[in-house]
């Protein structure tokens, strides 16, 4: 064997032992933003945890901020970094950070099958031991919220909070034109045709962020389907031309014709579309609870649950459910991500969070004291803890990432037609798949 040939196989097996280091080493790599495990550390640096989140610019992120502070003054061996992104950028940075393998430490996540892709692709870390070290802290969520991050009986994540999708209204501009808060989908469109007829717009929705046009969408096809059509189309045992799916998109549709939606509505965000309802600028607001603690800071708000339509689902059962939370991706220093989540999870921080915001938790923080709280908040919590009989979960988290996308662009499209018939309709929504 000559010298040139020894050089070579010298050369061709060091790039193999490279090139499985790359892709097999990486597995066990420790998180390139933190520090080595403070245990076996020779340093006296802190583990730098990375903890990303979606931006809401309101109180939940000034809460979680003082949490972080709080965490970050006395554990001098654990400092938390987060950052704070809009929720589409979000989305996609996280996208990119699953592709390179350089996750954040802790994240926010949404369930469903995004989230379970990602724990088929081993991107995030096994809490299921973790939890059963401490006992007293696993028995302080209710069950069925763990069952939402659970997959295989193991669990990835821990939901933080109950959220349900209700209609905020201005109390002072029914009151002015007689009307109560309907209960059926026909005393809805004999009201907002009463509004309308009278200048004032019935409906604010923030368009451009298109998600919030899916709670219309979601919710008139589940009142006229109950919740089986789309776990059939979950597991793509069908698909969106079930009659549920097109006879809530035609009643969708039928609020676009009569121009019920504020004008410019496709080009509002979340703050602006608040804001028009606050100021009595439009009477009703169809959104999640998060919003509740802004509302409800206003007496002229008050709420009511999305109306019977003629079908199969129940009024109590509420859009929403144990949709968002918080998992550590599995590249992180589990040890010290475990102990910010136990932080953060604290029955006093819990319930700091449900007092302030009306946000329900998963942690059993209940009963609270109204005095603790602006009273308009603890009658809301009051209302919205015992009506719900169950949940749907959000359409475009329940489904894989492809056929969300097609269902929210599909959603403004008939937002946005001038003119829809019901053949495109149904069209349009066969492309969902």
């Amino acid at each position: 064997m000559n010298r040139t040939h020894k050089l070579n196989m010298l050369i061709a097996a060091v790039l193999l032992v490279t090139l499985l280091f790359t892709i097999y080493g990486r597995r066990d790599a420790p998180n390139v933003s933190q520090s080595p495990p403070a245990a076996t550390s020779v340093s006296s640096a802190p583990v730098k945890i990375t903890f990303w989140n979606v931006e809401t610019n309101d109180l939940r992120q000034a809460l979680l901020n003082q949490s972080i502070q709080a965490f970050n003054q006395t554990h001098k061996a654990i400092q938390i970094v987060p950052y704070f992104y809009e929720v589409e950028t979000y989305k996609a940075k996280l996208k990119l950070s699953m592709i390179s393998g350089k996750m954040p430490d802790l994240f926010y996540y949404w369930t469903g099958e995004s989230f379970k892709y990602m724990v088929d692709s081993q991107i995030i870390a096994d809490l299921t031991e973790k939890m059963q070290e401490k006992p007293a802290f696993m028995k302080q969520f209710y069950p069925e919220a763990l069952q939402y991050a659970t997959y295989y009986d193991r669990l990835y994540g821990l939901p933080h909070t109950t959220s349900h999708v209700v209609f905020w209204y201005n109390k002072r501009i029914f009151a002015q034109y007689g009307i109560t808060p309907p209960q059926t989908w026909d005393e809805l469109m004999s009201a907002a045709q009463q509004l309308l007829n009278n200048g004032i717009p019935p409906f604010t929705v923030s368009g451009k962020e298109r998600w919030p046009l899916l709670n219309w969408f979601a919710y008139l096809s589940n009142r006229m389907g109950g919740s089986t059509p789309f776990q059939h189309a979950i597991k793509k045992t069908g698909d969106f031309t079930d009659p549920a799916f097109l006879e809530g998109a035609q009643l969708f549709r039928g609020l676009i014709t009569a121009k019920m939606f504020v004008p410019g509505f496709l080009g509002l965000d979340g703050p602006k579309a608040e804001d028009i309802l606050l100021k009595g600028e439009a009477a009703m607001y169809l959104q999640g609870d998060w919003v509740a603690e802004k509302m409800l800071s206003n007496p002229d708000i008050g709420y009511f649950r999305f109306p019977t339509v003629h079908g199969k689902g129940d009024p109590q059962v509420y859009y929403g459910g144990y949709s968002s939370g918080w998992a550590i991706s599995a590249n992180s220093n589990r040890d010290a991500a475990f102990e910010v989540l136990s932080s953060m999870f604290s029955m006093e921080e819990r319930k700091k969070v449900v007092e302030a915001s009306g946000l329900l938790s998963t942690v059993k923080v209940m009963p609270l004291d109204r005095n603790n709280m602006n009273p308009l908040v603890y009658d809301f919590v009051t209302f919205i803890e015992k009506d719900p009989v169950d949940f749907f979960g959000y359409y475009d988290q329940e489904i894989d990432p492809h056929r969300s996308q097609l269902l929210l662009n599909a959603v403004v499209t008939m937002a946005s037609a001038p003119t829809m018939s019901q053949e495109e309709i149904e069209d349009l929504l066969k492309q969902i798949r």
